[in-house]
């Protein structure tokens, strides 16, 4: 009997949050009586609770509820213990359901990006990568996605560590030519590589950002390019795209 009564006691605590969260205006305790269906006594008791834990805050002046600053405080200890992999696993899945390609999710480390997770295409010819191996920055499309959105102080400390060293006819060998490819990444939010890193092979990467609007991931499909038409390319783009902004929304990012 205590535990239903606990229970019942919670939801009733967290309708009212919701009624006040949802609100387009701030909510008078008479609409939040009506709203909830609760009698007067319950109601005042739950909002009591939620004052008490910061989840509510009451504006004496106008008399009315309003979100509590602690749910921002639970909603940023939240979105900070979270493993990216876990948030990424079924968009990343989802990926490379409609693509068959190779799918990479990486993180930046120093000026190098490392690989976190991926997903081997199912086709007859695979790439050579591993989860845990290290990569350029500024030949590779999961570290361009990234690098093009990092603080102007920070981007050039990681342009400053790049080797340069040219892997194909196609790699960007200089600063230069790659801060104007990070423009292009900046304004489209798709970043390419186009066989700079290793001869035929393509890739499309997109950044993925926190809720503090910061490239802390990218994701990328990868593919030879003899089965990248100029279309299936224009695909993957937008595909890698819907993929990270939705890990990005499910990391608190705001549009």
């Amino acid at each position: 009997m205590e535990t239903k009564t606990s229970g019942s006691s919670l939801s009733k605590a967290l309708n009212m949050l919701n009624h006040v969260c949802t609100s387009p205006v701030p909510l008078r305790f008479a609409e939040l009586v009506d709203l909830s269906e609760l009698p007067k006594a319950t109601a005042h008791r739950q909002l009591n609770t939620l004052l008490e834990h910061g989840l509510v805050r009451f504006d004496e002046h106008k008399q009315a509820y309003y979100p509590g600053y602690e749910l921002l405080a639970l909603a940023h200890r939240t979105w900070a213990n979270l493993d990216i992999r876990d948030v990424a696993a079924a968009p990343m899945r989802d990926l490379w359901s409609k693509t068959q390609e190779t799918i990479h999710l990486a993180v930046l480390d120093g000026a190098d990006v490392i690989y976190i997770d991926k997903l081997e295409s199912p086709k007859s010819l695979r790439l050579y990568s591993a989860v845990g191996k290290k990569g350029p920055v500024y030949c590779t499309g999961v570290g361009k996605a990234m690098l093009a959105f990092l603080p102007e102080d920070k981007q050039e400390t990681v342009i400053a560590a790049q080797s340069f060293i040219r892997h194909t006819d196609h790699t960007l060998i200089t600063p230069q030519a790659l801060r104007v490819d990070l423009q292009q990444v900046q304004k489209t939010g798709i970043s390419l590589d186009l066989e700079e890193h290793e001869m035929g092979i393509k890739c499309a990467a997109a950044p993925i950002f926190n809720t503090r609007n910061e490239a802390i991931a990218a994701i990328s499909v990868t593919a030879p390019a003899f089965r990248t038409s100029d279309q299936t390319y224009e695909e993957m783009k937008v595909q890698v795209k819907h993929a990270a902004n939705t890990i990005s929304k499910r990391l608190g990012a705001c549009d």
